[in-house]
């Protein structure tokens, strides 16, 4: 008799766990029907857990499994264990990190010369912030202003005043649970005029712009990114969900808002949400503005969403921190994104709603934009004249 009511106590327990295990999979299924990855691009692989990784050997993780190439990245990943921590002055430090880049890379003369600048420093990640003279212009910690649901991130440079104008009187407005901050490096830029006076003035007016100090440069981009992170360690650990955009992005924020809400708690955990790329290839035409010699990198790229906008749960920062230092530095800010990412042993997903190559045509249009959540490249002007549109309660689409 006691057995009998074992077994029958059992065979309740095991239908409990298939009807939970059917209701998350019915649930992620009815969301991947919903938001299918982009025409033409194959869908990634499926993580196995939201929870990130990091084993002591990324070779395996990174693509490395077999002959290992001989050009550089390739070789200094295979060795790498965690890139120097010091300062350029100290020995081993950044910069010694990047003089053996020259050494070792037997065409490194006939790189282009940003590509070049990038990899004499790619190392040296550790810079101060960049502060108005006279005081002001701090950037509030959020146990100051509240911990935000959503945090606004947005790569600027100094003298793109007008873009960040434009988003701070359109989508980037305050609203209840979102933040909104922009990310510059240095207003004395190169070779250009010092910006510093205008710049300081537009920190103490609007307490939104986290500056550091190096030279805002394409390939400094990924610096944007780990300061961020390291900043968010120390002022903001505890926001749940991360858009990092460019300041030419229109980002409809209410559907944005919509579907993070609407996520399984197994994807918004391990989220790295936006236009996915799973099959590029480096371009190998000198000149282009994306040319990578192969003598630098031999392979394809991981699964990476677009540098244009994307989504992160905030809870990943600090082991994105962790992966970058031992991820071997690629001039790319995105596809270093998907590096780390791939590192950790999660993939993007993909949402039809990111458009980061949007029809100049269609630019204004508010039915085009109404069921998408982030499209670029947009200028000031249109973003402004978008925003009234969709704000008109007349408006039928």
């Amino acid at each position: 008799m006691r057995c009998s009511k074992c077994l029958l106590c059992l065979s309740a327990l095991l239908t409990l766990l298939g009807l939970k295990v059917y209701i998350e999979w019915a649930s992620e299924a009815r969301l991947s029907k919903a938001y299918p990855g982009p025409r033409g691009t194959p869908p990634g692989p499926t993580p196995a857990s939201s929870e990130p990784t990091l084993p002591a050997n990324l070779s395996a993780r990174l693509g490395q499994t077999g002959a290992l190439p001989s050009a550089y990245w390739n070789q200094q990943q295979w060795r790498l264990g965690t890139l120097p921590s010091g300062e350029s002055t100290e020995a081993g430090g950044c910069q010694a990190w990047g003089a053996a880049a020259a050494t070792e890379i037997p065409d490194f003369a006939s790189y282009p010369e940003d590509l070049r600048r990038f990899l004499l420093s790619a190392a040296c990640r550790s810079f101060p912030q960049w502060l108005p003279a006279g005081g002001g212009g701090q950037v509030a910690s959020c146990s100051v202003t509240g911990v935000p649901y959503l945090l606004l991130a947005v790569k600027s440079e100094p003298g793109r005043f007008a873009e960040r104008q434009a988003v701070r009187e359109t989508w980037g407005r305050p609203a209840p649970g979102v933040r909104l901050l922009f990310l510059l490096g240095s207003p004395a830029g190169r070779g250009g005029p010092d910006l510093g006076s205008l710049v300081a003035w537009e920190s103490r007016r609007y307490s939104d712009l986290l500056l550091w100090d190096f030279f805002d440069v394409p390939f400094n981009q990924t610096l944007k990114d780990l300061l961020l992170l390291a900043w968010l360690g120390r002022h903001c650990p505890d926001v749940t969900f991360i858009l990092q955009a460019q300041d030419d992005a229109f980002v409809h924020i209410p559907a944005l808002l919509q579907h993070l809400r609407g996520l399984p708690p197994t994807w918004a955990q391990g989220l790295y949400l936006g236009e996915v790329f799973t099959q590029a290839m480096p371009l190998r035409k000198p000149g282009g503005p994306f040319y990578v010699p192969g003598s630098f990198f031999e392979g394809g790229y991981p699964a990476y969403a677009s540098g244009g906008g994307y989504v992160i749960a905030g809870r990943l920062a600090p082991w994105l921190l962790q992966a970058a230092a031992r991820v071997a530095p690629f001039p790319f800010n995105d596809v270093y994104t998907g590096l780390c990412f791939r590192a950790l042993g999660l993939v993007p997903r993909a949402h039809p709603g990111f458009r980061t190559a949007w029809p100049a045509d269609s630019a204004t249009d508010p039915c085009a934009l109404r069921d998408l959540l982030l499209v670029r490249p947009l200028s000031p002007q249109d973003s402004i004249r978008l925003w009234k549109h969709l704000k008109d309660p007349q408006l039928q689409c």
